[in-house]
């Protein structure tokens, strides 16, 4: 923009000067017919002058100062002659004044059209480039976020992946003696990626300690303990170390309130509302309602759909976690 406003001002300079010049030429040519006593006419002047007649009606201060002067004369002259009466010369005079004004309109009118043309064309050529502008846009728009559902999705197969390598590793393990597997068969032999996952979103760190006691108890204990940890935690009471306590609810044998059915329930409402915040805050749905068949959302086009089908388009809470961060 600061270029074009160079170029601009550079333009209505050499402008200004052009004008000024034809100022000062038409000047000079109104001294000289003067000093002759010769007629003043647009076709004098311009003559006199070397300059176009469209040039001297370009400028309105050139022309108004040229039919005052033209004017003027007429008037003196009519003051020497009778006026009932006009000589051939007056006539001719008049005729050829009118012939130069209708030369001059013809060629700006020329002029006007041959202009308006050339920016109607200009016109359509830039709608047509801003028309691809906007494709352009809309595509980059929709490939970028086709490349972020992409990669949310290579994201959760990778870690789906490493759970199933996991478990395909824990399966090859020796076989342990019958007796030992007897003895053992309600031990946690080895902490999972399901534990780890969860003892991750309530914000346990696994040490040696813990560790050892996790894997000297049953599942049905831990799982337990940590759904009880769980509860205490959805209090919002103060903790000054939720690893020592669930090494507390491990040790106690702490058992959880809600049934697995209910913690179920909470835990899809505490992800739909952390999805549907996410969703809302990207311009992604605007409302959400409860149904039959289950959770729907109106969508920013207020268009109502199921929850699931936007989480089969790719509108998974990581993606959105992920589509946040950027």
């Amino acid at each position: 923009m600061k270029g074009k406003e160079q170029r601009i001002a550079k333009l209505n300079d050499v402008q200004q000067q052009r004008k000024q010049d034809c100022i000062d030429r038409t000047e000079k040519a109104i001294f000289k017919l003067l000093k002759s006593n010769e007629r003043i006419s647009f076709g004098a002047i311009a003559r006199e002058a070397n300059v176009s007649l469209s040039y001297l009606y370009k400028y309105p201060e050139i022309k108004e100062r040229i039919q005052e002067i033209r004017d003027k004369q007429l008037r003196e002259a009519r003051k020497l002659t009778r006026p009932q009466t006009a000589s051939e010369k007056s006539k001719q005079v008049i005729i050829q004044q009118l012939r130069e004004r209708i030369q001059v309109l013809e060629y700006e009118k020329n002029e006007y059209k041959r202009q308006n043309e050339k920016m109607a064309g200009q016109l359509y050529q830039v709608g047509i480039k801003l028309d691809l502008f906007d494709q352009a846009k809309e595509e980059t728009i929709r490939q970028a976020q086709e490349i972020k559902a992409l990669k949310a999705e290579l994201k959760l197969s990778k870690n789906k992946l490493a759970d199933c390598q996991a478990r395909l590793n824990e399966n090859d393990s020796k076989v342990t003696p019958i007796k030992k597997k007897i003895q053992y068969s309600t031990l946690l032999p080895k902490i999972d990626n399901e534990i780890k996952i969860r003892l991750s979103n309530i914000g346990v760190q696994l040490n040696a300690r813990l560790k050892k006691i996790i894997e000297s108890k049953s599942q049905q204990e831990i799982d337990n303990a940590i759904s009880a940890v769980e509860e205490y935690l959805d209090t919002n009471k103060k903790v000054k170390s939720k690893a020592g306590l669930l090494r507390t609810a491990i040790e106690e044998s702490w058992i959880p309130n809600l049934t697995d059915e209910e913690r179920k329930i909470r835990q899809v409402k505490d992800t739909f509302a952390e999805w549907f915040n996410l969703a809302k805050e990207q311009g992604i749905v605007e409302f959400s309602r409860g149904t039959e068949k289950g959770i729907e959302v109106m969508k920013s086009n207020g268009e109502w759909t199921s929850l699931e089908a936007m989480i089969e388009k790719g509108w998974t809470l990581e993606y959105l976690k992920e589509r946040n961060k950027d």
